[in-house]
This record gives structure tokens, C-alpha cells and sequence, in this order.
């Protein structure tokens, strides 16, 4: 199977991203008005959060060495560079978005909807992490959102290559169908503002409300198929019940209390995505000890 892209590509879609980020914030072209110092800021965000999140389509192979860290290109906490980093990770969120989309959509087709379980709860937290990152106002802070958001496209980019190698995916296929996905992204850019999204204050409540959404669609699923969901609807519910808390930090603003709160989530995601595997497996015991019944 070949690497989605070489890494030398991935600073050129950078300064690609960078030229059509300058054109979507309400008309306003950004970076031709930037001094020297913010300029400087500027080209050191782009090639830190390049690699620390286009990696995944950067090589389908990486050795520990070749991740970078990330350090945090901030002049630390100056409110200028934190708010222009945000804005900028914010679109890079969305173009991450749409490739997940795009593998995604491939995944699905060649797997008949069997192969993309993982990939879009792994899209569900990296979207917890991107979503969290206008509720921050730390260069630490901002920082510590980055690497997550890195770890989870890594995460990604391993399931996709199993499932690629399982089912005997096609590259060239894969590709166009993240490039369509991210010509969809670039269109809705030009059409509306409200597109960059992950912009907004109140993006992270929005993520959770869409999670919680999924959620309730794949309960009445496994309910459908008789599978048992009763401890997998109490970790459902224990995770709406952290709605509260989670718009009282949007609208309060309340600084750095959204990670805390998105570790407690995540920590009930796993035992909610956990519970699914185990009532799964018990389901599909039960159906073959009652086929071989009906054999004797």
C-alpha cells in the first residue's frame, strides 16, 4: 500500500492552507498586514501545526524520531498570537475534518459499512480536542490541545491502514475521495463563514451535542438487533449528563476547565465504546448457541 503523501508535500499544503485561510476570514487578507515579529509567529505555527496534523496523510510508516513535538510556537500567552494561532488551527481543524470525512466515506463503501466504527470515534475525539481549543487562553493550554489533536490523527491514520490492508483498498481511490471531500470543505469556505466552525466559542458544546446525537442513533441500532444496551445506555447517560457542566464553561468561559472536563468524557466514552464490544460479542454467543440448537 502506498503512503498517502511525502512529507516534503506537506509545507507546501500548508502555505496552500495559508493563502486560502487569509481569504476566509470575513474577506479580510491577514497576512499581508502582519509585522515582522507576528509574521515570524506566523510561519513557525504553520510548519509546527502542519506536521503535527497533516502526519497522518504525511506516511503510513512513522518511527517515533519522525513525530515531532509540539512545542507551541507562542510568544507565551501573548493574547494577539494565541487569538491568530486559534483561528488558524481552527481552519486547519476543518480540513482535518473533511479528509477523516473523505477515508471515512472510502472505508465505508469498501467495507459495506463493517470497517468504520473506530475511525469515527477517533474523528469524534479529535473534534473534542479541536472544538476545546477557543475555551483556552494559554499557550500551555493551547499546546496540550495541539498534541491531542495529533495523537488522534495518528490513531487514525493506523486504523485506516488496517482497514485499507483488510479489505484491499485502492490508494489512487482513497485519495479522490479525500480530495473530494476537501473541495467540499474549500467550497462551503467561500459560500458561508459559518463553515469554520471550530471557530466558535461555542463549537466545543456543538461537538458534544453531535456526539450525543450519535449516540442515541446507535442505541436504538443494537436495540434493533436485539442486542442488550442496558449498561451501554447508563454510560450514555452519564455522559449527557455532563452537558451542564459543559455549557456552563461556554458560557461562562470559565479558562482551562474544558480539559478537565474532556478527560472525564473521555474516560466514559472508552467505557461507553467498551460496553458496545462486550454486549456485541455476548449478542453474537447467544445467536450461535441458538443456531446450533436448532441444528440438533
Amino acid at each position: 500500500m502506498n503512503n498517502f503523501s511525502h512529507p516534503s508535500n506537506i509545507i507546501c499544503q500548508d502555505s496552500h492552507l495559508e493563502n486560502n485561510y487569509s481569504q476566509y476570514l470575513g474577506g479580510v487578507k491577514m497576512v499581508g498586514f502582519l509585522d515582522s515579529r507576528q509574521r515570524f509567529v506566523w510561519i513557525i505555527a504553520c510548519i509546527a501545526i502542519s506536521f503535527a496534523i497533516f502526519t497522518p496523510f504525511a506516511s503510513a510508516i512513522l518511527e517515533n524520531a519522525d513525530i515531532p513535538q509540539s512545542t507551541g510556537p507562542l510568544n507565551k500567552d501573548n493574547p494577539e498570537d494565541i487569538a491568530f494561532l486559534k483561528t488558524h488551527t481552527a481552519y486547519v481543524g476543518v480540513m482535518q475534518q473533511a479528509r477523516m470525512n473523505g477515508v471515512i466515506g472510502y472505508i465505508d463503501r469498501i467495507t459495506e459499512g463493517t470497517g468504520t466504527t473506530n475511525l469515527r470515534w477517533i474523528q469524534e475525539d479529535y473534534l473534542a480536542a479541536a472544538s476545546s481549543i477557543p475555551l483556552l487562553y494559554t499557550s500551555d493550554e493551547i499546546t496540550a490541545a495541539r498534541d491531542e489533536m495529533k495523537a488522534q490523527s495518528l490513531r487514525f491514520l493506523d486504523e485506516t491502514n488496517i482497514q485499507m490492508a483488510t479489505f484491499n483498498g485502492n490508494d489512487v481511490d482513497l485519495k479522490a475521495n479525500i480530495s473530494e471531500s476537501e473541495a467540499d470543505a474549500e467550497t462551503s469556505f467561500e459560500r458561508t463563514s459559518d463553515s469554520l466552525w471550530l471557530m466558535k466559542g461555542s463549537a466545543r458544546l456543538a461537538a458534544f451535542n453531535t456526539s450525543a446525537e450519535k449516540r442515541s442513533a446507535l442505541l436504538l441500532t443494537l436495540a434493533g438487533k436485539g442486542v442488550d444496551i442496558t449498561e451501554i445506555r447508563k454510560f450514555s447517560e452519564q455522559i449527557d449528563a455532563k452537558r451542564s457542566d459543559m455549557q456552563e464553561i461556554v458560557v461562562k468561559h470559565q479558562e482551562g476547565a474544558v480539559l478537565s472536563l474532556n478527560s472525564g468524557i473521555a474516560r466514559l466514552n472508552n467505557e461507553f465504546r467498551s460496553s458496545i464490544v462486550d454486549a456485541v460479542k455476548k449478542h453474537e454467543i447467544h445467536l450461535s448457541a441458538a443456531a446450533m440448537l436448532t441444528m440438533k
